[in-house]
């Protein structure tokens, strides 16, 4: 075990090392530097496949070496590790070997075989005392149900950038500057008319920087590639749609199948269905199977699922038709290019202001009833028309306490409806989305 360690520690032996790992060279060498600050604690972080997980530690061991023993970080990728007990044989000969272990980052740990009893082991035992623990992996699956009560770790979750973290790697320094002034705090029309008048004067940069994330997404590979070499490289978009396509296999799964359901959800991108007619559309035994795969893409990160909301009795109906869309948009354009099943853009639009509003409130519904709204968060209503013009009768009149109407030109507050008409870069850009 020993000699593994010191294979994924280099700087063991020299600390510049680390400016040799592929990851490190690559992010410091971009013109535009996607960098992270440590947090001292504890943290289980989980986010989807090809997101950057393993490329964010690397790069707090890069900032960490500057100021610490380089034999008291460790950093080990789990992949090939079969179960729990490996797992904490791997801190057992780290501090064996280094008296001074007191940062540890354990990668892709959430598909070994009972990752989750051999991390609450680590918590409980005298060998975590001292140290800083972070682990990460692509699984969200079970979180729900076990987070670790009663222990020192926070779950986070590590996500593609929003639109908003986009623009602030991205944008000039003015709009750059305006963003950090600028944060909606509730979802109120009034609020978000208000917000969304501070940054009008960057109407022209913030729509370049919209059409460059619709076709790259948060994905920061694909993101730089798009941004700073002007195209995104075939085998970034065939590493996405692999990674998908492993992880689903890895927890049984049907390769077959799984390409069936992200192709019905291509088709139906944007539109109500039901588990039973995406069944048989693709030729697919039971909704039951459908029902499965889709919590499971759900726990990876690839899908979001929203369900009907019956307003008069505050009902949640999952058993009713839903929506499906993709987590990012450049999810979208990889299914789309080898499934080759296009999604018409104002469906792309859609599904990322519903990623957006989910990220940032939790709770995110779609509305029952002859009246159909988009979204719904609390008692505001959230419509998506991403067309030129657009005008107060685009919103269903609805029993909603605010409504927001989201286009692609226009900024207008109508006080008897309680509506804001607002471009959907600059809606999205008041909301946090946790990147």
């Amino acid at each position: 075990m020993e000699s593994k360690l010191a294979i994924q520690n280099p700087w063991w032996a020299e600390k510049s090392n680390i400016y040799g790992d592929e990851k490190v060279k690559e992010a410091l060498s971009r013109k535009h530097k996607l960098l992270y600050d440590f947090e001292e604690g504890n943290f289980l972080i989980v986010g989807p496949r090809q997101v950057g997980k393993t490329t964010y530690l690397k790069l707090l061991t890069e900032g960490l070496l500057k100021r610490v023993d380089p034999r008291s970080v460790l950093y080990f990728a789990c992949d090939l590790l079969k179960d729990k007990d490996e797992i904490v044989g791997v801190i057992e000969s780290f501090d064996s070997i280094s008296p001074k272990a007191s940062h540890i980052f354990l990668d892709e740990v959430t598909f070994v075989d009972e990752w989750e009893r051999a991390i609450k082991f680590i918590l409980d035992s005298p060998i975590s005392r001292g140290k800083h623990i972070y682990v990460t992996g692509s699984s969200s699956i079970g979180l729900k149900k076990e987070r670790f009560p009663g222990r020192r770790i926070r779950v986070k979750e590590f996500l593609p950038l929003s639109f908003r973290g986009f623009c602030e790697l991205f944008g000039g320094d003015e709009l750059r500057r305006a963003l950090k002034g600028l944060r909606v705090r509730e979802l109120r029309a009034g609020k978000i008319f208000e917000f969304g008048k501070g940054l009008v004067p960057f109407l022209p940069e913030i729509k370049r920087l919209f059409r460059s994330y619709l076709e790259c997404g948060g994905y920061p590979r694909a993101c730089f590639e798009f941004m700073e070499e002007g195209g995104i490289r075939e085998e970034t978009y065939r590493a996405c749609f692999d990674a998908v396509v492993f992880d689903m296999t890895k927890l049984g799964r049907s390769e077959k199948t799984c390409s069936s359901i992200l192709l019905g959800v291509l088709r139906r991108y944007g539109s109500k269905f039901s588990l039973n007619s995406l069944a048989k559309e693709m030729e697919i035994g039971s909704h039951l199977t459908v029902r499965d795969y889709l919590e499971l893409m759900e726990g990876l990160y690839v899908v979001r699922s929203y369900h009907q909301l019956d307003p008069s009795r505050g009902v949640v109906l999952f058993r009713k038709e839903r929506k499906v869309y993709y987590t990012d948009p450049f999810l979208c354009r990889v299914f789309s290019r080898y499934l080759h099943s296009d999604v018409p853009e104002p469906a792309i639009v859609e599904g990322l202001v519903g990623e957006h509003l989910r990220r940032t409130y939790g709770e995110v519904h779609l509305l029952a009833g002859g009246r159909e709204v988009d979204f719904v968060v609390g008692g505001t209503g959230v419509e998506v028309k991403w067309q030129e013009r657009v005008d107060a009768r685009d919103f269903p009149r609805v029993g909603l306490r605010d409504k927001i109407l989201l286009c692609k030109e226009g900024l207008k507050f109508i006080e008897e409806r309680n509506l804001t008409i607002i471009p959907a870069p600059i809606f999205l850009l008041g909301l946090h989305g946790k990147a």
